[in-house]
């Protein structure tokens, strides 16, 4: 009797973990399907590349979603369960509250050992399969990360197109501004490009301003704007090439105020660095494994302010492959005393549940990355937290 009870808990339990791993991943999913399908309509890039990159934000996607099904599901399938006044039948049997614990405690436990190899190896994986593959695409489709009447931020640069062709991988009405020259590039305006060979502009009048211009440290930090009537993009090497035609460059005269520096140009090539936009070289923490975000840590020095992010993110992984243990030790007590208006009582808790989890790990991820406490300690507040609110309403029920 006992093994069949068991397993209806567990069927209960799963029709309503799926239900919520849908529907939070779904949400969660939702402005990356957007893009996905702009990618795919707007910017023609293939169906079979747009399924592969929807297959690879799935697994990032799954680390948060997965501990919130679990809550979901164990409070929507316990609620029904004392709604429909089946827990007073099972009390009335003989099964205790341990019996009717214990299989999905269980079932939730082997599912956190999974979560465990999932958050510390393939999830890191698959966001790193996504940036090569997001590569692939936006070196065969430049204008892949443009988008109509929208300012778009690559390089330290912020470029406006009025048009996008996808097909011909042209911009129409064309504006970049550079707002902070902090890279080593000469300034723009000494080359002009005119048919394939760039001029040196300079007069005398400029000749007898170098001088001047060396002594103003401040010069290189003028904030320009280049003008074209379209420009045909490129990409190769990590670097977004942008050929303009028929346009201008300005910027502020720092030896006349009030006044503007002014060029025309019939062909101009301007050269952008991906930089901290989109740096293919370097390997973000969201796709480092955690063997390797180890390895990492053991590189910097005590005072290094960079060991505090790249610990936070290692214990995080922890944090939440944990959760859904801790998530199922309090929900259970709350779905079986949750009474009339059980199912109503599941969502609603569940909801308060994920806020308070995730208020407490924004306030552990912000006081581990200032390094107030070492992240191996504050980033389980969250996780003992919830378990501790559990273990007290499950001495609460058990006194019923």
């Amino acid at each position: 009797m006992i093994k069949i009870l068991h397993k209806y808990i567990v069927k209960e339990f799963i029709g309503s973990f799926v239900f919520g791993l849908t529907i939070f991943s779904a949400i969660l999913l939702l402005d990356q399907i957007f893009q996905l399908v702009d990618l795919f309509l707007s910017k023609g890039v293939g169906f079979f590349l747009i399924f592969q990159l929807f297959v690879l934000i799935i697994p990032n996607i799954l680390s948060l979603t997965i501990p919130m099904a679990i809550l979901f599901g164990v409070l929507l399938s316990y609620g029904r369960f004392s709604e429909d006044n089946e827990i007073t039948v099972m009390k009335a049997t003989g099964v205790n509250y341990k019996t009717l614990s214990m299989p999905i405690i269980i079932f939730v436990v082997f599912i956190s050992i999974g979560l465990i190899y999932f958050n510390h190896s393939l999830s890191p994986s698959t966001h790193m399969y996504f940036r090569t593959l997001y590569k692939q695409i936006l070196t065969k489709t430049p204008l892949a990360k443009f988008d109509e009447k929208t300012i778009t931020d690559i390089g330290g640069y912020r470029i406006y197109a009025h048009k996008v062709n996808s097909k011909t991988n042209t911009l129409s009405g064309v504006n970049i501004y550079k707002f902070v020259d902090d890279d080593k590039n000469e300034d723009p305006k000494n080359y002009i490009e005119s048919g394939n060979k760039a001029k040196k502009i300079k007069d005398k009048k400029e000749e007898k301003s170098d001088k001047k211009d060396e002594k103003n440290k401040n010069d290189a930090s003028i904030p320009w704007r280049i003008a074209s009537s379209s420009a045909t993009v490129s990409v190769e090497k990590n670097i977004i090439t942008l050929k303009l035609y028929d346009g201008y460059w300005q910027r502020s005269d720092p030896n006349k105020l009030g006044s503007m520096i002014h060029m025309n140009f019939s062909t101009y090539k301007f050269s952008i660095p991906f930089g901290d936009s989109i740096n293919f070289d370097d390997v973000s923490l969201g796709e480092m494994t955690s063997s390797k975000l180890r390895a990492k840590l053991k590189t910097f020095q005590d005072n290094d302010p960079q060991i505090y992010t790249y610990s936070n993110e290692y214990w995080l992984r922890w944090v939440l492959a944990v959760a859904p243990v801790v998530f199922a030790i309090v929900a259970i007590p709350i779905g079986i005393m949750a009474g009339k208006g059980g199912k109503a009582i599941g969502f609603g808790m569940s909801l308060f549940v994920i806020f308070v989890y995730y208020m407490f790990l924004v306030m552990a991820l912000n006081v581990g990355e200032k390094g107030y406490v070492p992240s191996r300690y504050i980033m389980w507040l969250p996780d003992f937290v919830i378990a501790f609110a559990g273990l007290i309403l499950f001495k609460k029920m058990g006194k019923k």
